[in-house]
């Protein structure tokens, strides 16, 4: 098949510390965060990029830290491995990822790595591991683990704390009820907006506003931005049941919505908390990071919103910038190989198993004509790049293959 290469355009990430030092000299500003995409979950071929492009980001470029999609709160558990050595590999790989990501071999790899690079160093120089989406998939828990933190916190520091432990567990009760899937598709399976619900979003309110008010004297302590972190997530978790008891067509996606916001709060305050330590790396699916809108099919439902990456973009201005990454093969995935007018057959280059774009560089250079892929089987669970979306990103990693 012949493919069409934009020539002198790109470079090969055969040799990372070139690519990315070229592609960085392309932005406007340094990044505080630095998006990097993945079109689909479950390829190991992309963790692994990304780990290649950290480790030379940290040895390059004084980035200290990476942010995954997963929990925030259970990645609490791997950064205290990779910083201090508290627990065990097989612990935090277990208990400190969400979605099942504990058991890809790439995130295996990469808090070993970062467990190896910070033994030895003073804690001003350790690398910091973060999840930054929230503790939900489509269904949700109970706030009950971030009130009770959040209450535990504000105890120790302040006087006439409202509510108490035991009213926290029984407005919460029975975890079954707040994790039942079936409220995904049906509203009328929710406790969002039962009585116990509504009491729990006025004391999330009070308690986060106490954490608020009382900032100036708090902010000092040592576990601050993690009842911070609390606050937000109990008041965030309430408000989707909220979402999800609601029985408008809108309902899912407002709850996409809502969950990518939790995002960008978590890398609004993780930005802020690494300051001048340096820059961080986001991994996440495309479509979290992305500018431009994400859409899906839910059920058979075409679902849209504004991702983490529009939110952070509209945050950070040029100190946010986003590499999405796509792919011309994944037979495992039913992807074969890409017809030569789309845009994975113009960038497909025998010669590079892996390439680096700048997006405003690709997009002078390739054709005009170039039509969207049509051949991604839908249980692919594949998002190819359009053309048009060439322009809302900063870059494009293209991998050959998913055995690249």
């Amino acid at each position: 098949m012949q493919h069409r290469n934009p020539p002198g355009v790109g470079w090969d990430m055969a040799d990372p510390q070139t690519a990315l030092s070229s592609f960085l000299g392309t932005l406007p500003a340094r990044p505080r965060l630095l998006g990097l995409g993945e079109p689909t979950h479950g390829l190991e071929v992309f963790p692994a990029w990304r780990n290649r492009i950290f480790q030379t980001l940290v040895q390059d470029h004084g980035f200290r830290s990476v942010a995954l999609e997963s929990d925030i709160i259970a990645g609490l558990q791997v950064n205290a491995y990779v910083t201090s050595g508290q627990g065990t590999l097989e612990e935090v790989m277990q208990t400190g990822f969400s979605h099942g990501f504990g058991a890809y071999a790439g995130n295996r790899a990469l808090v070993e790595w970062m467990r190896a690079f910070n033994a030895g160093r003073g804690p001003g120089d350790h690398l910091h591991f973060y999840g930054f989406d929230a503790p939900l998939e489509w269904w949700a828990p109970s706030p009950r683990a971030s009130l009770l933190a959040l209450h535990e916190f504000l105890s120790r520091h302040l006087d006439d704390v409202p509510a108490n432990t035991t009213t926290i567990e029984n407005l919460c009760g029975d975890e079954a009820r707040w994790t039942n899937p079936a409220a995904v598709m049906d509203a009328a399976q929710s406790i969002g907006n039962g009585g116990d619900a509504r009491h729990l979003r006025l004391l999330a309110d009070d308690l986060s506003t106490r954490l608020r008010t009382g900032a100036p004297g708090l902010a000092a302590q040592p576990a601050f931005w993690e009842a911070e972190l609390h606050a937000r997530t109990a008041m965030g978790l309430l408000q989707y049941h909220a979402l999800l008891a609601d029985p408008r067509p809108t309902r899912m996606a407002r709850a996409a919505a809502l969950r990518d916001l939790l995002m960008a709060d978590n890398l609004g305050a993780i930005a802020r908390r690494e300051g001048e330590r340096g820059p961080t790396l986001v991994f996440a699916h495309n479509s979290h990071l992305q500018r431009n809108t994400a859409t899906m099919q839910l059920g058979g439902m075409r679902i849209e919103w504004w991702g983490a990456g529009a939110h952070a973009s509209l945050r950070f201005g040029p100190h946010y910038a986003f590499i999405a990454s796509h792919l011309d093969t994944a037979p495992e995935r039913g992807i074969g190989d890409p017809a030569p007018d789309t845009l994975e057959g113009a960038l497909m280059n025998p010669a590079h198993p892996a390439a680096l774009f700048s997006a405003g560089e690709l997009t002078a250079a390739l054709p005009r004509e170039l039509t969207s892929r049509a051949d991604i089987p839908p249980q692919a669970g594949y998002f190819p790049l359009q053309g048009p979306d060439l322009p809302l990103t900063d870059g494009v990693l293209f991998v050959k293959d998913a055995a690249s």
